[in-house]
């Protein structure tokens, strides 16, 4: 009896740690309740970017089940949800969370309130509560509501977050945006004993900079466009997991759409430009996935409402090319079953509901797709390519193909790179050729910026600490964007700006704030992503001559 009773217990036990070893590894199911919009004018359209966003966010961590209630008699809610009313609803859909809130929209402000409650004991496991001026600032606090979610849950997940502004330093942010950059920069990491100041070399042409928050990501790539549609740019700015949509207003970038990419997935590049002509410009993203060893590419478009996917899985790098006076060109290049980038640079068109190669591009023998540009870059009437080779120098070839001048310096680009493949049928090789980089080259954009008449090649420069010596690995030190002007025989550096603490990680030249002016805009790595370290980055726009 005694030992019955004792394998009664022994198994009694063994059960209950079975049970709690599943517990402890099962998905938290989390009902997500539309917010209730309180406004005077149909917002509906907000509502819904706002569940979907939030709904994304949670989704990117595989340990959260979300449930989201998108039954037709909740399309749009015209009352606010009680707690009562929320946990009935998750309890019958046998969820473990429930989150609901409150967007109140006035005149000049909005409020947004919000609770994530756990049904087993109603206990509110998150309170939220934020104020902001516009419906822009509603995106940024359900924003800063998933990540106390996540937090709340234990979650590890990667969030690209800028954080709220206190209103002092909302003011601040605003005042500084376009000083003179001797007063902003007055801090900057000097070359030797001298500080490197944001002028063009004759001591004359000012230049107005504005700094955004720095972002808790590493920023890879960005890009400047009219992506809604409504003739005025937004920028994209992708890091390894996400792609995130803003718009400078009033300095500060407001957040409009974000999309979580799937796990094991890197997006590398983004590009915009309005391809398939229907009046909003197409997000481009290079996207490698299983270790960076495959190409898995994806374009999105505004619907009106939010970021969808219109084409995804395409064995395809993606570049948007702009000449100078002329329209934008979408170029492609395939990934080849044991090379990076197979033969045969494509300009792509919308065709039968994707991009489809339509010719082959008149680009100089052996050049790879991001490694190039084209324009009247030498000021002679007559369109050149300017590229960097693999070891890092400029140079310049005819319309032909033919060489015409090589840098006696070189340019380091960022960080960004693809491991090379790897041949399964060579063990031996297998290793060393799995330890090779390839590095992106970083972008180059031929462009009257200065507005003198003459049109410069502007790029990226950082510093590696090992002065790449080592092929395979690069130590940033610092970085600058250096503007290079044909000097009849060779070219020569015009102006450069200050150098930055990091990485200089990407660069477009775009109309960032809408004044009808294009400003230089890059993205700096001030901390790199490592077991020891979160990633932190930032934006800097840097405009001539106002």
């Amino acid at each position: 009896m005694r030992l019955n009773r004792l394998f009664s217990c022994v198994a009694l036990i063994f059960f209950l740690l079975l049970i709690s070893f599943v517990s402890a590894f099962a998905a938290e199911r989390v009902l997500v309740l539309p917010f209730y919009i309180q406004s005077d004018s149909d917002l509906s359209f907000l509502q819904k970017g706002i569940s979907q966003m939030l709904v994304s966010r949670l989704a990117s961590d595989q340990s959260i089940e979300v449930i989201n209630w998108d039954d037709s008699s909740a399309a749009n809610i015209s009352k606010p949800i009680g707690e009562a009313a929320a946990m009935s609803t998750a309890a019958k859909l046998k969820a473990g969370f429930v989150s609901y809130g409150t967007v109140t929209v006035a005149n000049e402000s909005v409020r947004t309130d919000a609770r994530l409650v756990r049904i087993a004991d109603g206990t509110p496991q998150v309170v939220f509560s934020q104020t902001g001026k516009n419906q822009g600032d509603a995106l940024q606090h359900v924003k800063l509501y998933a990540a106390e979610i996540l937090k709340a849950l234990g979650s590890e997940a990667s969030v690209l977050t800028q954080p709220a502004l206190k209103p002092q330093q909302q003011k601040t942010a605003v005042d500084e945006s376009h000083r003179h950059p001797d007063s902003l920069w007055t801090g900057a990491v000097s070359t030797g004993s001298t500080p490197i100041r944001m002028m063009a070399s004759d001591g004359k042409t000012e230049a107005n900079v504005w700094r955004s928050l720095k972002f808790k990501a590493e920023i890879k790539s960005l890009a400047i466009g009219d992506v809604l549609g409504d003739k005025q740019n937004t920028i994209v700015i992708i890091n390894d997991n996400s792609v995130s949509l803003y718009r400078y207003v009033a300095g500060k970038l407001e957040l409009i759409d974000e999309v979580i990419g799937e796990k094991d997935n890197t997006a590398i590049r983004v590009d915009v430009a309005d391809i398939n002509q229907n009046g909003r410009a197409e997000i481009f993203v290079t996207n490698l996935y299983n270790d960076k060893t495959q190409l898995k590419s994806y374009v999105l478009e505004w619907d009106g409402s939010k970021l969808v996917k219109i084409v995804q899985d395409a064995n395809w790098y993606f570049r948007v090319m702009t000449v100078p006076g002329k329209k934008a060109v979408l170029l492609g290049q395939q990934r080849g079953t044991t090379e990076l980038f197979s033969k045969g640079i494509h300009i792509m068109a919308w065709m039968n509901g994707t991009y489809s190669e339509s010719s082959l591009a008149d680009v100089p023998r052996g050049l790879l797709l991001y490694a190039f540009s084209s324009g009247n870059a030498t000021n002679e009437g007559k369109e050149m390519t300017v590229a960097l080779t693999s070891d890092l120098r400029l140079r310049v070839f005819d319309k032909s193909g033919d060489m015409e001048w090589t840098s006696k310096d070189k340019f380091t680009g960022g960080g960004g790179y693809m491991p090379y493949p790897v041949d399964v049928n060579d063990s031996k090789a297998s290793r060393e050729v799995r330890n090779k980089r390839y590095y992106l080259p970083q972008r180059m954009f031929i462009s009257d910026i200065d507005k003198d008449g003459t049109n410069e090649v502007i790029l990226i420069n950082n510093k590696d600490y090992a002065k790449n010596l080592l092929p395979n690995l690069r130590f940033f030190k610092s970085g600058h964007v250096e503007c290079l002007q044909w000097e009849g025989l060779a070219f020569g550096s015009k102006w450069r700006t200050t150098d930055v603490s990091g990485q200089v990680s990407d660069m477009v030249v775009g109309d960032l704030n809408n004044d009808g002016v294009d400003e230089i805009v890059y993205s700096v790595v001030d901390v790199p992503g490592s077991a020891f370290n979160s990633a932190r980055s930032y934006l800097i726009s840097w405009q001539l001559g106002k």
